[in-house]
């Protein structure tokens, strides 16, 4: 795209919406760029689903991937401290300001995740939610509930 072409943009873009909503988009979406140095998203294990780009904040850590060996209680133990190691190395690297989980996969490994973030970074993951087609970014501050 030219300048040109980014300027006629711009312009509709103002003429339909308005200047401060374009303001307000600007500022979140620059604000948001900063923050993603610091924002690490999680994929619980990565499969057969596609996860739309818009929900993949700052770096991104897969924890596992395609098929899991469910064979038996050992198999599943080891496997998960195997995925969790990795994680609590990736988790060390930066002082993340938030963490975004995908849970796919198999629901106890998501959770064994939301556990760990929680333990070694002391902040809540914020969890895609998919429903009907739709994605949520769901944030719930637990600790807000306690009090």
């Amino acid at each position: 795209m030219n300048e040109d072409d980014l300027c006629k943009l711009i312009e509709t873009y103002i003429e339909e919406v308005g200047l401060d909503q374009l303001k307000e988009i600007l500022i979140r979406e620059t604000s948001r760029s900063k923050l993603d140095d610091y924002s690490l998203t999680i994929i619980a294990n990565q499969g057969l689903h596609d996860i739309p780009s818009r929900f993949v904040h700052g770096e991104l850590h897969i924890a596992s991937s395609g098929n899991l060996n469910f064979e038996n209680r050992e198999a599943i133990i080891e496997q998960y401290k195997e995925i969790l190691l990795k994680l609590k190395q990736k988790l060390s690297e930066k002082e993340w300001k938030k963490v975004y989980l995908v849970p796919t996969g198999h629901s106890t490994l998501a959770l064994q995740i939301k556990s760990l973030v929680y333990h070694v970074l002391r902040i809540d993951t914020i969890d895609l939610f998919y429903s009907k087609g739709d994605y949520y970014e769901i944030e719930v501050n637990v600790r807000s509930l306690l009090v």
